[in-house]
């Protein structure tokens, strides 16, 4: 489809057809009526001129018919036509056989010529005024003839179609042409008024491209050549680009402010994150000399009291250690700090390593830990990932479910899928048999510094940090996390991470 067609009839066009048509159509049916009248008055002048011509010379033959006198006969009827359109004049008696005749130039005799328009009129012999009661007598009876007048004869005019014809023409070809004339001249009229009627329009078509365009200039309202309506359209336009031009500083001012807010906000994210990983460095090092006290004094001999005591330290040391490491992670992923490290490891290792790392606690807090592969695991599962990230996630969810289990068993279920040649999709539960999280509390389970339940809180000690930093973990390697639970029987946490198959000679 073309771009005109796309886009529709122009409204000059339109307009233009609009004044034009009926000036068109008034036009065609006055030159038709009035050509009509003039070729009607056209006929009947010319028949009304032979007929009259007829009627003229028929008095003026009757001497010459009745006496017989064919010179003087012949000598009217070629004055007659000389001076008349008829092509040829002839005269009969009352016989019908022909006594004169006369025609103009070579046109052919009326026995050979059919188309001619023939008018006549009878010679007649007016009767002679006698006394009264006499009779006339010596006239013949059987011609009709009595004391009316007599009929001695019968003139007539033929005249061609082809003058008819010639008329008809120049009476049609006037009108085409003044018809063709006049039209012509309405168009141009009409034309040159378009374009006073339209100018506006333009104009406020180029008035809406600019404000398209964000021109909110204002214009004078020419109020002198416009109507009304393209006025009170030009006036609200103004009072658009007004509004428009205001909303634009108001948005301008808006984003200058947000702006700076969000360069406050990115400065005070840095310098917090920055503060964070310092202090967790400051806090590090007395914690650790905490804990090497801790040990030391272990080896010495201890009540079994005293030893009780001393593992209790030692644990809330190490506890409090791991939250600061928290910490300090979860500052660098603030900072933009963390980058996955790509390294070709051993999947199967991997989780094998840090699940037997984990066992001896669960043992210890006298719970069953267990791990399943299934899926389609290659014979080599050398995958391309940053092994410390994913060890770090699957360590978070086991600390998480030995802390908040207090009997039972703690399961972990580690699968493998291909997706397609060189990718494979870990997908990895850790299920325990502990308290559950409340229906009502599974969504912010991965918020900082929350715990789903204060009772928790108060029973375990720490925050969900964790759990926050390890959902952040698994989105920086492409994956996703979930929990399901089911309050008073335990809790699943389940991620997919997609990873890329080492080749042999990576």
């Amino acid at each position: 489809m073309s771009e005109h067609n796309r886009i529709g009839t122009p409204l000059s066009r339109k307009l233009l057809i609009l004044g034009a048509l009926p000036a068109i159509v008034m036009f065609i049916t006055l030159i038709g009526f009035f050509t009509s009248a003039r070729l009607e008055d056209a006929r009947r002048d010319l028949s009304d001129s032979n007929q009259l011509l007829a009627d003229s010379l028929a008095p003026s033959l009757e001497y010459a018919v009745v006496s017989g006198n064919k010179m003087a006969l012949q000598e009217i009827l070629t004055k007659s036509i000389r001076y008349s359109k008829a092509d040829w004049i002839r005269v009969t008696d009352v016989t019908g056989e022909q006594i004169g005749q006369v025609a103009r130039g070579n046109s052919e005799t009326p026995d050979m010529q059919s188309e001619f328009q023939v008018y006549e009129a009878e010679i007649l012999q007016e009767p002679l005024a006698f006394d009264t009661g006499r009779e006339t007598q010596w006239f013949e009876p059987e011609y009709g003839y009595a004391a009316s007048a007599l009929r001695v004869g019968t003139v007539h005019v033929g005249v061609s179609d082809s003058i008819l014809d010639a008329r008809r023409q120049d009476i049609l070809g006037t009108s085409v042409a003044l018809g063709f004339s006049l039209l012509l001249f309405t168009i141009l009229v009409v034309s040159h008024s378009l374009k006073a009627i339209l100018l506006p329009i333009r104009q406020v078509s180029g008035r809406i491209s600019r404000l398209i365009e964000r021109d909110y200039q204002i214009t004078n309202v020419n109020t002198r050549h416009s109507s009304r309506d393209v006025i009170a359209i030009e006036q609200q336009l103004n009072e658009l680009a007004e509004r428009l031009a205001a909303l634009r500083a108001s948005d301008q001012q808006a984003l200058a402010t947000s702006e700076l807010a969000r360069e406050k906000a990115e400065l005070a994210n840095d310098t917090k994150s920055e503060l964070l990983v310092s202090m967790s460095r400051d806090l590090r090092t007395p914690l650790s000399g905490v804990q090497n006290m801790v040990d030391l004094a272990q080896e010495e001999p201890l009540s079994p009291r005293q030893r009780d005591y001393l593992q209790t330290a030692r644990q809330s040391t190490e506890d409090l250690l791991t939250v600061i490491s928290d910490i300090r992670d979860y500052a660098h992923m603030d900072g933009g700090m963390i980058i996955p490290e790509q390294r070709k490891f051993n999947l199967q290792a991997l989780i094998t390593n840090c699940v037997a790392s984990h066992r001896h606690l669960a043992e210890e807090l006298g719970l069953a830990l267990t791990l399943n592969f299934y899926g389609d695991w290659p014979e080599v599962p050398q995958v391309i990932v940053d092994a410390a990230r994913v060890r770090q996630v699957l360590a978070c969810l086991l600390d998480n479910a030995i802390k908040f289990t207090n009997e039972g068993l703690i399961n972990v279920q580690a699968g493998c899928f291909g997706v397609e040649d060189g990718c494979i999709v870990l997908n990895c539960s850790v299920s325990d048999s502990g308290n559950g999280i409340s229906h009502d509390h599974p969504g912010d389970i991965f918020n900082s510094f929350e715990q789903p339940d204060i009772t928790q809180s108060r029973s375990f000690g720490g925050t969900s940090m964790g759990l926050s930093l390890m959902q952040r973990l698994v989105e920086l390697l492409g994956g996703r996390i979930q929990v399901e639970t089911d309050p008073g029987k335990g809790t699943s946490f389940r991620f997919e991470i997609p990873l890329e198959l080492a080749s042999a000679d990576s």
